[in-house]
């Protein structure tokens, strides 16, 4: 009898480490001090019809929102550098609307995230970077915890536009977000809420 039982210890031991051992750890850098220099500025782009172009792009804006986003989360006490950060989320959106910061807010505050990383993009064959055409990206998001550990991922969808920078040079523009929406119900409702405007 005692065999058995300690038999089962130890399998439950090993499956435990098991477990741990696969366990999706966060691997990216994340800087603060850099994060908090993110603005939406102009793209410069070689080539326009470039899709390695479109995904790269695509890709580092969506974290630059993501860790903004975690970054003002994290700060909730902090008015100043919330007062900082929230024009930088802004100036991603091509309209004055705050809707989509206020979901990611909330979302990575119920979630407790710490840190971020976007995967998965898939962008059609045909994408390009033509201008002024709302263009749609899917991908997935994971969000850490303060200890590096996954928190949970979720599958979203980006629609977003291309503006042609007047001042500068040809293959030069700013590359905004129309919406960013959830695929998954995984979610639940959030009732704990942050307020854009507590930023005095």
């Amino acid at each position: 009898m005692k065999a058995k039982a300690m038999f089962s210890i130890l399998l439950g031991l090993v499956f435990l480490l098991w477990a741990c051992k696969d366990e999706k750890t966060f691997q990216g850098k994340h800087d603060p001090e850099v994060i908090k220099t993110y603005h939406n500025s102009v793209t410069n782009v070689p080539k326009m019809d470039s899709l390695a172009s479109v995904h790269y792009i695509t890709k580092q804006k969506l974290t630059e929102i993501y860790e903004l986003s975690s970054l003002f989360t994290l700060n909730e006490k902090d008015s100043l550098m919330r007062e900082i950060l929230l024009p930088q989320l802004e100036s991603y959106f091509l309209e004055n609307d705050s809707t989509n910061i206020q979901n990611i807010l909330q979302e990575m505050n119920a979630l407790k995230v710490n840190f971020v990383e976007i995967s998965n993009l898939k962008l059609t064959s045909t994408e390009d970077l033509a201008l002024d055409s709302v263009r749609t990206v899917d991908y997935q998001v994971d969000y850490y915890s303060e200890n590096k550990k996954l928190i949970d991922s979720f599958e979203k969808r980006a629609h977003y536009i291309l503006k042609k920078e007047p001042k500068k040079f040809k293959h030069e523009f700013v590359f905004y977000f129309t919406d960013l929406e959830t695929l998954n119900d995984s979610i639940q409702a959030v009732n704990d809420t942050i307020s854009l405007g507590e930023t005095q």
